[in-house]
């Protein structure tokens, strides 16, 4: 059974992980590209530094059961990300799964926000720029996929 530092540490990894596929993906369109993007930084990122401590801030502001589900949640969303990206998608589904995920990560790091009294935590920032999850622009990105 995995601990809280280890769910905390996943969570950002898997993140970090989604985020470098992502550029990656927007950048070359090259599936293949993108999952070796995907498969490295979700191995590499655990035992870096910003991992660690990015971790630790979430254990300090959030109880481990919540840690547990918001890794949880996050994983089921990036490892269907994954499996597009790594199956016989075209680049239109590539690009529609590309916002789910983004969507769902969002989703969670909103849920850090709330805990964290509507304040993202400093190591979590830069996830939070990166996905750009301002409540208003990630609402009318995943509202604009639908129409």
């Amino acid at each position: 059974m995995e601990t809280a530092m280890e769910y905390a540490n996943l969570f950002f990894a898997g993140i970090s992980a989604v985020m470098a596929s992502i550029q990656v993906w927007q950048a070359s369109r090259n599936q293949q590209i993108a999952v070796t993007a995907f498969d490295d930084r979700l191995k590499a990122a655990p035992d870096e530094p910003e991992t660690i401590a990015a971790a630790e801030e979430l254990l300090s502001i959030a109880p481990a059961d919540v840690i547990e589900d918001l890794e949880g949640r996050a994983e089921k969303c990036w490892t269907k990300y994954r499996e597009v990206l790594g199956g016989p998608f075209l680049p239109g589904e590539i690009d529609e799964a590309t916002e789910s995920v983004k969507a769902c990560v969002c989703r969670e790091l909103r849920r850090i926000k709330s805990i964290n009294g509507g304040k993202i935590p400093d190591r979590w920032l830069p996830q939070w720029e990166a996905y750009d999850c301002s409540a208003s622009s990630a609402t009318l990105k995943v509202l604009h996929n639908f129409r």
